[in-house]
Formats: C-alpha cells, structure tokens, sequence
C-alpha cells in the first residue's frame, strides 16, 4: 500500500512535474531546509517542472521574496500559488460579503492588503471573520469565544488556509482550519480557501505541455490538505512522516490508522525530503 522511500532520486524516473507544499515540506516557519531545497533543485535540474502550493495567507508576491530572501533560488519553480492569493482575487470580486471584517489572526492580514475592507475592533462591527493561516499559528484562547460570538451574530467566517494545524520553528501549532472546521460544527458558515481545492492543482498545471495527472507526484505533510488534494487529483503522493502528524514508532500502523482516518492512501513516504 505504502511504499518507503529514502531519497526521492530513487522515483524520479516516474514522475514529470512535482506539487510540492511549502511549509512542512522545505520551510518551518520562516526557517527554510537546505536539504529539501537542494532536492527540489536536483529535480529542476533533471528535468521536472516544480511548483508550489502554500496554504499561507501570504500573497504570492509576499512568498517570492521571503522565499528569496532565504536564498531559495525562485528559477526553479514553474508556478506557485497561495491560499492567501486565491482568497484576495475572491474578496476583491466578491463585495456580498459586506465591507468589515474581524481578524482572528496574530499578525495584520496580508489576503486583506490592497482591497477595500476595513477591519474592525469587534466582530460586533464586522461582517464577517477572517481567520488567516501565518507562521505562528492561531491564538486558540482567544479565537473559541469569538467563534461563539461570531455564531450569535450570524457571521460567516473567511477561512485562508484549511490546515488545522502546520509547522512552525518551534513546532505544531493551531492552523486556520482547525477554528473553522470547529465553527463548521457548531453550525457557522464558512468560505475556505486553499488545498486541498484540486482546482489548485488544475491552475499550478494547466499550462504544462503533455500534462497527465498520473505522472504528477504532490509532496506534503498533511494527509487532510496535501495528500487529499493529490489523491482526489489522480497524483502520486509523497507524506513527509516528519512534518504536522509527527509521525514516530510504529509508522505503517500509524499511516494506516491516519488512511483510515481520512478515507485515503498514499503512494510514498519519507521522513523528510532528501535527494
């Protein structure tokens, strides 16, 4: 069911173009991995057209240049999308929504930068919820009686990014997506944006000469976004054990149990990704 594998050289030959994630896969946080950058160079280099798929609230310009900041040289990469881009093209054509919202997020929002909303003090004032994905993670203390006050009011909640939770420097911490799929439960609306959308996937290869889904391989570290986007896709799929499921011990049992969980497969899967 599950084939382990140590250096992605070694299923290269089976494969023409790689959708790879972003955090979890070569960065944590703003702190980016050598190794895994020199992996996607390596399979540049032999040929594959490379492309990103980020769940983060950034713009696809913000991740360009932090991305070249960190010296990852941006050459390599075909296409690159962000959960943040596909939500700000939305909102700007979108006006149903209202004019305010609520950020339930740590830092000022980059979806948001450049439209014309205002962002309020109090979801009393606004209407609706933005809950965007950052390298921080979400404040969940502060987040649970919002959702319940935003519910009373009947606010829909803007939800950039659906990872629950995802890799920071130090560590795992609460995604966007595990308040709205919380919200979800008790019965809010919400309007998520970002993987595990296979239309992602659609736009990152439309151009892509010759494309077949089938000789496309999704590199991730989340079975609920990465790996079911690539699975519903008709991808290969390559789960990274070290990244938000923190995968240890018994591995085939626990990707059993995490296939079981949610209802799908992987083809390949490696702690980290090395060439």
């Amino acid at each position: 069911m599950y084939q382990k594998i140590k250096y992605i050289s070694h299923i290269k030959d089976d494969f023409d173009v790689v959708i790879s994630g972003v955090n979890g896969v070569f960065a944590y946080g703003e702190n980016v991995d050598n190794e895994a950058i020199d992996a996607l160079i390596k399979l540049y280099q032999s040929g594959k057209k490379v492309v990103l798929a980020s769940n983060s609230g950034m713009r696809v310009s913000d991740l360009y240049y932090l991305l070249k900041r960190k010296n990852v040289p941006m050459n390599i990469f075909y296409a690159m999308i962000t959960a943040g881009e596909i939500a700000h093209w939305y909102l700007r054509n979108n006006l149903n929504l209202g004019h305010s919202y609520y950020n339930l997020s740590s830092k000022p929002s980059k979806t948001m930068a450049g439209l014309d909303y205002e962002v309020t003090e109090s979801p009393v004032m606004a209407d609706f919820i933005l809950i965007e994905s950052d390298s921080e993670g979400i404040d969940s203390e502060k987040a649970f009686p919002v959702l319940e006050q935003a519910l009373h009011l009947q606010l829909p909640i803007v939800c950039v990014g659906n990872n629950t939770s995802l890799m920071s420097a130090d560590g795992v911490v609460v995604g966007a997506g595990a308040l709205a799929e919380k919200y979800a439960m008790m019965g809010g609306q919400i309007l998520p944006f970002g993987k595990p959308d296979t239309k992602i996937a659609a736009y990152l290869t439309e151009g892509i000469s010759g494309f077949e889904p089938s000789r496309c391989l999704v590199i991730g570290d989340c079975m609920a976004t990465d790996m079911r986007m690539g699975s519903h896709f008709g991808a290969q799929t390559l789960f990274l054990t070290g990244g938000v499921h923190q995968i240890s011990g018994d591995i085939e049992q626990r990707l059993n149990d995490l296939s079981e969980s949610y209802g799908l497969n992987v083809d390949y899967y490696m702690e980290k990704l090395q060439w």
